[in-house]
């Protein structure tokens, strides 16, 4: 009987040690499966991992809501596969509220953002912007961004380039603004045909807001790539009713010496009216290809 007790108990060790073996192996081959590298075609030798997906953020403008960013949104979603993952709202206050569930399996993500006080000014803004931005990194490990702006959401976008980026921000990859003011806006501080874009991409006239973004131009990152769209009625004031094109072009030369890539598209007839760019099916196409081919 003792005799084979010893030999049921030696049995019963061996039959432990086989499975706890067994259950490294799989351990260890479900952590080597996660980390496995991403070996692209004709670099066989070459180690890639898969990298954490590059969220777009939609800005809207001055009086903007949710809806100024909704058919851009939908239009992503629907041509290329991309899907709205969160919302983020700002409060007047500066406080952030999330809605949705991110997820970094979703190849093109997207976040839109809704300030409350749509008549915030563009410093005010650029703070909630940061906050946002800085969340971001911190509640999902997201370390790269684009961000698509209407109107003054492109000077927003602008100055926390500018002033409030820090080594804790997610890098800018691509930025799309459309129908930015980046040097006056009509009935405020501009006039048609007033301003002009001298040969070498500099702006005649410079408000205040533009020489101080001027003064800051080499905070602006480096290699971003660059997609200006804005409208032109073709009414004859080369505008799209409140932006003129001047304005809208005078970002070139802010920051022509960082970007890694630049250019400009000219919106015509009355789809160009500033409110109606970012219901235009032609300013879809245009930000969808840029962002996501």
């Amino acid at each position: 009987m003792a005799k084979h007790l010893k030999k049921e108990n030696g049995n019963f060790l061996l039959d432990l040690a086989v499975m706890t073996v067994g259950c490294l192996v799989m351990i260890l081959f479900t952590y080597q499966k996660i980390q496995s590298p991403v070996i692209e075609a004709g670099h066989s030798c070459e180690r890639k991992y898969s990298p954490m997906p590059v969220p777009t953020l939609y800005i809207h403008g001055w009086h903007g809501t949710e809806k100024s960013t909704s058919q851009l949104i939908e239009s992503a979603e629907d041509e290329k596969g991309a899907r709205k993952v969160l919302e983020v709202t700002v409060s007047p206050q500066g406080k952030t509220t999330y809605s949705g569930k991110w997820n970094p399996g979703i190849r093109h993500p997207l976040i839109q953002v809704v300030f409350e006080d749509n008549e915030a000014e563009i410093p005010d803004e650029a703070v909630w912007l940061k906050t946002i931005t800085g969340e971001l990194r911190k509640r999902y490990g997201i370390s790269q961004i684009n961000v698509v702006s209407h109107s003054m959401g492109g000077p927003v976008t602008l100055y926390w380039a500018l002033n409030l980026r820090n080594k804790d921000s997610p890098e800018l990859k691509k930025f799309v603004p459309i129908a930015g003011p980046f040097d006056g806006v009509i009935f405020t501080d501009d006039v048609p045909n007033q301003n002009k874009i001298r040969e070498n991409g500099e702006p005649v006239w410079q408000n205040a807001a533009y020489r101080s973004y001027y003064e800051k131009r080499n905070n602006f990152p480096e290699g971003v790539s660059v997609l200006n769209i804005y409208g032109n009625l073709e009414d004859g004031t080369n505008s799209d009713y409140l932006v003129t094109n001047a304005s809208a072009r005078s970002l070139k030369w802010l920051i022509k010496d960082r970007v890694g890539h630049y250019e400009e598209k000219m919106i015509k007839g009355p789809m160009a009216q500033h409110s109606k760019l970012h219901e235009n099916k032609q300013v879809d196409r245009l930000v969808n290809d840029f962002l996501f081919d």
